[in-house]
């Protein structure tokens, strides 16, 4: 704790806490790099679902670099943020159950793509997704809806500095 709370004093940690542009700008970078990700995601998760059935699976292969940088953007904004007020965030339930959520959401998205590369039915080349598929996907959007309703319940909870 006492790495936190130097953290928390640190000259990056007072710019981002008293500062109102830096923090409300990552707060806005945060949101776009969730939006860009989470939308790619629950995109994909629909058209694994049958929904959008003449989307290309090949177009997911070209966003991914997208959902990559997106990712990004919310992992330094997100430590950013961190840095002002991790103290109290790594004590605060809903922040740790968004950590979860988000590396489950991670595993669920690798393991539905390796599920759909070894698909039988040929999903990549417009055939219908299995079953185990389906499943994965709908798990994976579960995960990131809880990722994002965890991370909204950080701002109600939180104790600020």
């Amino acid at each position: 704790m006492e790495f936190l709370d130097w953290l928390g004093h640190s000259p990056l940690g007072v710019w981002v806490s008293e500062y109102q542009l830096a923090y409300y700008g990552l707060l806005a970078g945060h949101a776009i790099g969730m939006s860009i990700v989470v939308g790619i995601v629950f995109i994909l998760g629909a058209r694994i679902l049958g929904f959008s059935k003449a989307l290309p699976f090949e177009v997911f292969e070209q966003l991914y670099r997208l959902a990559w940088a997106g990712f990004g953007l919310n992992l330094l904004t997100g430590l950013l943020l961190f840095a002002a007020n991790g103290r109290h965030l790594i004590e605060n339930r809903p922040f740790l159950l968004k950590l979860t959520f988000i590396a489950l959401g991670g595993l669920t998205l690798w393991a539905l793509t390796r599920s759909l590369r070894a698909e039988p039915t040929g999903f990549a080349t417009g055939g219908p997704a299995s079953a185990r598929s389906r499943s994965i996907a709908l798990l994976m959007l579960l995960l990131w809806t809880a990722a994002i309703i965890s991370g909204r319940v950080i701002a109600y909870t939180i104790k600020y500095v």
